[in-house]
């Protein structure tokens, strides 16, 4: 079967039986530069953990644990009680400057970045008024970061080497968001950020302009207004969007749908952004250019005149809780898919390819207007009054052969409709496990793979191969990665310690055959070797050192 129409299917459920099956997991995202023909890797996060996973075809697993992060504040003898310990929800991947891969995350204030490689904290980043939500790597520039918090603001951070003193380049607040922010989401192109929240409204930025003259100096840029704003696409917390194309899909808690809609006029594909449309009730001194738009409201406004088009939802059911966030595949040659999951532990897929080859009008004839390719057809052009007037196109002629086609389109599976909620191409529950919720999904570059993380420390891999073409395990089966948290290399710490117990006593010998003095202390030695450790190896190296 052709991997570009197949849908995944669920190749195992790993969950481990240390303390991280009790935690839930709440992002998972896939290294983006591995290259081509190699296993792809990918990182999760959740409580005081961080563990990185490479996908592999076995026939007896998936998912091989390549380092396993513990944050040292949640296992020092002075550390938080329980309901005020630190838990990670957001984690992405940059790049060091000699290659070394890094993550990116965060649970509180603090963003962290880990480098991969050799295991060890690279830096802190320090800023944030309230705890961070989400974070975002520019998809143009790894060493940009992009972070939205509690505190209702949007930071942009360099992680460039120069600029590690003094590393905020923008902040983006003020006339933004009221209550916190949840989610945000990089503009492909890289010079917009979507934000949304608690506050129910999503905010587009334009990125600044030569962000390193800023980082680096004392002086980061202040933008105060968003180049679109609107509350009216959602009634409760929006904890997820994403771009498609040009267009954009968004969640909110409780209102158990994605919806798909775009902004009046938008392109990134024009060199000249028009500034930013100032509120009509506010006004900030700046000497920043605004635009004041005849026909905005309080709810809306657009620094491209016009408001918004509504055009599709999908069905994504028992939702009721935020932080639920869905993933899109959208790669040049491949079918875009969407995927969600919801609390009742069942993951959805829609293939955007398909619903755009069947799609049609109202009666049956497609829309053949130039779009980018993988978007919906039948979008009309033009501004909107409101959101219930953002109706769509319908072709004309009354043929047969065209009623005939709108006879044999299922009505939860047309996109004639934007209030009319599509039903998933492929629902997959996950075995086993009593029900829990998804927390985010990711997406290998090639579009092969797919994680989902959520409650009860549970990790589920699907792949989409033909059957036959790769070995098939028993997605009933617990993926077994781990029993009792990562592996520890007991012989190797074991001849490390012994081997500095050895030279030390040798340089000793060599210090009395020669009838000098020897001070060389052996304890800092063994401290500084045990401390190299990774997290979870230095209990047993310390019981150890003595031998």
């Amino acid at each position: 079967m052709d991997c570009n129409w197949e849908l995944p299917a669920l190749r195992g459920t790993a969950q481990t039986k240390s303390s991280l099956g009790s935690t839930q997991l709440y992002d998972v995202n896939f290294y983006p530069y591995t290259a081509p023909g190699l296993d792809p890797v990918f990182a999760v996060c959740g409580g005081p953990f961080t563990v990185i996973c490479r996908c592999i075809l076995d026939k007896n697993s998936s998912v091989e644990i390549l380092r396993w992060f513990q944050d040292e504040e949640n296992t020092t003898p002075h550390a938080a009680p329980d309901d005020k310990r630190l838990s990670y929800n957001s984690v992405v991947w940059s790049q060091a400057e000699n290659g070394d891969p890094l993550v990116c995350v965060t649970g509180d204030s603090r963003i962290k970045v880990l480098n991969v490689r050799t295991g060890k904290l690279a830096t802190t980043l320090i800023g944030h008024g309230d705890s961070v939500n989400d974070l975002a790597i520019s998809p143009v520039d790894p060493t940009i970061l992009a972070s939205v918090s509690i505190d209702h603001s949007l930071r942009i951070w360099s992680l460039h080497p120069s600029h590690h003193e003094q590393p905020l380049g923008a902040i983006c607040y003020g006339q933004g968001h009221k209550d916190q922010v949840l989610t945000l989401a990089y503009h492909p192109k890289g010079r917009y950020i979507l934000t949304a929240g608690m506050d129910t409204r999503i905010n587009l930025w334009a990125v600044p302009d030569h962000l390193d003259k800023h980082a680096g100096t004392d002086r980061p840029a202040i933008v105060h207004y968003p180049h679109f704003s609107t509350a009216e696409i959602h009634t409760d917390f929006i904890d997820c969007v994403q771009w498609y194309g040009d267009l954009i899909l968004s969640h909110a808690c409780r209102e158990n749908k994605i919806i798909l809609w775009g902004i009046d006029e938008f392109s990134s594909d024009r060199s000249i952004i028009p500034p930013a449309p100032i509120p009509t009730s506010s006004a900030v001194h700046s000497r920043t250019p605004v635009t004041i738009p005849a026909d905005s409201t309080s709810s809306t406004r657009s620094a491209w005149g016009g408001r918004f088009q509504r055009l599709l939802q999908f069905e994504l059911p028992h939702t009721n809780q935020f932080y639920i966030r869905f993933s899109v595949f959208h790669e040049l040659g491949r079918h875009p898919i969407l995927v969600a999951g919801n609390e009742k532990s069942k993951t959805f897929f829609w293939d955007l390819q398909r619903l755009e080859d069947s799609g049609t009008g109202e009666d049956g004839s497609p829309n053949t207007r130039a779009l980018p390719p993988a978007l919906p057809r039948h979008v009309r052009e033009g501004s909107t009054a409101s959101t219930a007037s953002s109706a769509i196109s319908a072709g004309s002629g009354n043929t047969k052969v065209k009623q005939q086609r709108l006879k044999e389109q299922p009505r939860d599976r047309g996109i004639s409709d934007p209030f009319r909620s599509i039903r998933a191409h492929k629902i997959v529950e996950t075995p086993k496990y009593k029900a829990f919720a998804f927390r985010h999904f990711a997406w290998s570059r090639d579009g092969q793979w797919c994680v989902g993380v959520g409650d009860c420390g549970t990790i589920n891999i699907f792949n989409r191969w033909g059957d036959g073409d790769v070995p098939r395990i028993d997605p009933d089966k617990d993926i077994p990665i781990q029993d009792d948290g990562p592996k520890i290399n007991k012989e190797k710490i074991i001849d490390s310690l012994e081997g500095l117990c050895e030279a030390h006593a040798l340089r000793r010998q060599m210090a009395a055959d020669q009838n000098e003095s020897f001070e060389e202390d052996l304890r800092p030695l063994l401290d500084e070797y045990v401390s190299s450790l990774p997290i979870h190896e230095r209990e047993f190296a310390q019981s150890h050192r003595e031998l």
